[in-house]
């Protein structure tokens, strides 16, 4: 069976050489070593070396202004011009003409109908109960209620393929991983949910999403990050991020199972450039690895990504149809 990972990196572009407003001009060993490149506009390359493709992605969608998240994230999930739908660059979240987008078709009901998905991201209890769609209050005890909280592009396509979102007890479980890509963000929560220690670290948090890759047709990780520090404009907190990257990538390959095709995409750019906190033009990276890494070979906006990632799926054979939990 053939099968796809996709990690999807929120707001990195391709920016400058120019580490004082670029950090990811800075040296990153395990990110040029994956790609063959650094990860910058002048060094980004256009290519397909064996099982290794590289492209620069137009996020503009041919409409004008800055790319938002909610119109690129629908774009990618979709393969469907969702700018174009709205008229406009639109985000954070999704409204109801990219929610009935997302509906219509995305890449988690291809990859339940090929043989399994999985939004691989796990989420505090307090995030699930403000995202349910439960009045305020009901069911929910009064010191956990939140208001209510908007679905990301991701969350609201893998709700509306019918899966299920992973709580901490998954996560301990070894059934989802942390967007920190450490999970040093959850460990205040270890003690709560019963986790053990050795779910805490990059390379362990790198292999249980390789194993969890190897166990569906379509695996989906969140990693939203980058986008919070680029708003930020906090070039400390970006290095951080990027130094877990830049170790999580590669023990993430090493771990892969060899039917198992590698997809690092973004939607538009920010982190890349730390002079403003807003969105930027820049052309996004897309690293593909593995055996069918081929498919993304022409790809060069977002809108190509969902297509190449359902040619993906469909070369592999019938499987058991059985839901996510």
């Amino acid at each position: 069976m053939a099968r796809l990972l996709f990690v999807f990196l929120d707001g990195v572009g391709l920016g400058t050489d120019d580490p004082g407003r670029n950090p990811l001009a800075s040296t990153w060993p395990g990110l040029r070593a994956l790609a063959g490149a650094d990860w910058t506009a002048a060094a980004w390359p256009t290519a397909q070396r064996g099982d290794v493709v590289t492209a620069a992605l137009d996020a503009r969608l041919g409409v004008d202004g800055l790319p938002q998240s909610a119109t690129g994230q629908t774009a990618l999930l979709t393969g469907r011009n969702a700018a174009v739908a709205m008229g406009r660059h639109y985000g954070p979240w999704p409204g109801p003409t990219l929610e009935a987008m997302l509906v219509a078709g995305n890449l988690f009901a291809d990859g339940f109908a090929s043989g399994g998905a999985l939004l691989a991201n796990a989420y505090p209890a307090r995030y699930l109960a403000a995202l349910a769609p439960a009045a305020p209050g009901v069911g929910v005890a009064p010191e956990r209620r939140l208001r209510r909280v908007r679905p990301s592009a991701p969350i609201a396509a893998a709700l509306a393929a019918g899966l299920a979102l992973a709580d901490m007890k998954a996560w301990s479980a070894g059934r989802a991983v942390a967007a920190d890509l450490d999970a040093s963000g959850l460990a205040h929560l270890a003690e709560s949910c019963g986790a053990a220690a050795e779910r805490v670290g990059t390379r362990e948090q790198a292999r249980t999403l390789a194993r969890l890759a190897g166990q569906h047709a379509f695996t989906f990780f969140d990693v939203w990050s980058a986008d919070r520090a680029g708003h930020r404009q906090d070039m400390a907190a970006a290095h951080a991020f990027l130094t877990r990257l830049d170790a999580f990538l590669p023990a993430l390959v090493e771990a892969l199972p060899a039917d198992v095709t590698l997809a690092v995409v973004s939607d538009h750019g920010n982190l890349e450039d730390l002079s403003s906190p807003r969105h930027t033009l820049a052309a996004v990276p897309l690293l593909a690895r593995g055996p069918a890494a081929a498919a993304f070979a022409e790809a060069r906006s977002l809108l190509d990504v969902a297509p190449a990632v359902r040619s993906v799926l469909a070369a592999g054979p019938e499987a058991v149809r059985v839901r996510t939990a």
